[in-house]
């Protein structure tokens, strides 16, 4: 079973796609936070993180950066209620902090499950 870090500041948005992932067959551990989530990559067996980007304290895409250099090969998906980030498209910017994919609120949390799947399938398919 694949273990996922959920990692998102906003209670309900963490708790509802939790639990839809859950449903999809994910083992998943919630953060409230990146610094948080760093603590749950570092403590325990993770095989991929969703983060959303925009987040008080540590943004979600210097979790991105971190994980990326400490775990060059977890798959990586971001989150935002943005579809455009600085006058750049969401998919562009995720792409180049180091996420494999980006999903912008809101979605269905079996949306985020398929495309969790791809992005995991695609990390374990030899290069």
């Amino acid at each position: 079973m694949t273990r996922v870090c959920l990692i998102d500041d906003d209670h309900s948005v963490r708790d509802a796609l939790a639990l839809g992932l859950g449903d999809a067959g994910y083992d998943v551990v919630v953060a409230p936070g990146a610094a948080a989530g760093l603590d749950v990559l570092t403590r325990q067996n993770i095989d991929a993180v969703i983060t959303d980007l925009n987040m008080p304290g540590t943004p979600g895409s210097a979790l991105i950066a971190e994980a990326r250099a400490r775990w060059p090969y977890m798959p990586i998906i971001a989150i935002s209620g943005s579809p455009v980030i600085n006058g750049r498209d969401l998919q562009d910017v995720a792409r180049e902090i180091g996420a494999d994919a980006a999903i912008n609120k809101p979605f269905r949390a079996r949306e985020l499950a398929a495309l969790l799947a791809r992005v995991v399938a695609a990390r374990a398919a030899p290069p």
